[in-house]
């Protein structure tokens, strides 16, 4: 019964992992999930819209909450990865672009979970560049609706197509050490029952719909996919009992949602970091000089999302 547990909580792994349908057709079946739930669709918020907001320049924090259904011996599991992002919004016309990287990641299990999962800090907190395109323009009801394009990363793994099908093996050429921990790929640890440590690489997709709730705020629906291919652990059982579970979308309205917190103004030129942590590149020295380092973002992470 011991390790049948285990198997049922280590596969919420799959959080950050999975497969299922594309892109579209996700927020194509969350949009009708939701409206079947009579949710104001497509925002998932309860609050109002605010109207006059018509530029959204400046240095920005989004949460992107991502739940997964994760299936394993007749249990059915939610779990959710959340990534913390510093970005600088640059507005022309009704056409966005951002530009930052990510100061955090954290796993969310559900509540009781045997195995609970630990993302290391040298994974959670590795600043990766980030470079994302949308929109902010009105909506057929006149609420300015704010867009996110959907975005493919892959993690652990430089594929010529993020596309491609990820690595199986550590000794692929593809596979990386992306969090510098002297293992392949990147590393999720396990706690609980079956401690231990699986080294990994994971392709998510992602794209967000929100509404303006105040002149600095934004709230909305994240569309979620995301894969993981184990290439090893320690101890091996580990890589065996995630195999034993199914990860797939999950479709519920709202279960994953997306929230930004303008925090500086002025607009900042530049492209993404693609160097070294807090200083690398134009972006980088430019929000650091004004005080919003990642190490802010994650000191202030319960502040900006209570």
């Amino acid at each position: 019964m011991r390790n049948e547990l285990a198997v049922v909580v280590v596969a919420i792994l799959g959080a950050g992992c999975g497969g299922g349908s594309s892109p579209n057709a996700q927020a194509a079946d969350a949009a009708s999930n939701q409206q079947e739930a009579g949710a104001p669709l497509p925002y998932c918020t309860s609050k109002p819209p605010l109207t006059s907001v018509t530029d959204l320049s400046g240095t920005w924090v989004a949460r992107l909450a991502g739940s997964q259904h994760v299936r394993a011996l007749g249990t059915d599991l939610y779990p959710m990865s959340v990534g913390y992002i510093l970005v600088t919004i640059s507005q022309s016309g009704t056409a966005i672009v951002a530009d930052g990287r990510y100061c955090d990641r954290i796993e969310k299990d559900p509540p009781g979970s045997l195995v609970p999962v630990v993302i290391p800090d040298k994974w959670a907190h590795t600043e990766k560049p980030v470079h994302r395109t949308g929109t902010f323009v009105a909506g057929s009801d006149g609420v300015p609706l704010f867009t996110l394009d959907p975005s493919v990363e892959v993690a652990g793994a430089v594929l010529a197509d993020p596309n491609d099908p990820l690595p199986t093996k550590p000794t692929d050429l593809t596979v990386i050490d992306e969090d510098n921990d002297g293992h392949p790929g990147i590393t999720i640890d396990t706690a609980g029952i079956a401690p231990g440590s699986m080294y990994s690489v994971q392709r998510q997709t992602t794209s967000a719909v929100g509404i303006p709730v105040a002149a600095d705020r934004i709230e909305g629906v994240l569309s979620y996919l995301s894969s993981q291919v184990v290439l090893e652990s320690d101890p091996a059982s580990l890589a065996t009992l995630y195999a034993a579970g199914t990860t797939l979308p999950d479709l519920t309205a709202c279960d994953s949602t997306f929230a930004m917190v303008k925090v500086e103004d002025a607009p900042v030129t530049g492209s993404a970091d693609g160097g070294d942590v807090d200083g690398g590149g134009a972006i980088g020295s430019a929000i650091d000089a004004g005080a919003i380092t990642c190490s802010w973002v994650r000191a202030n992470e319960t502040v900006l999302f209570p």
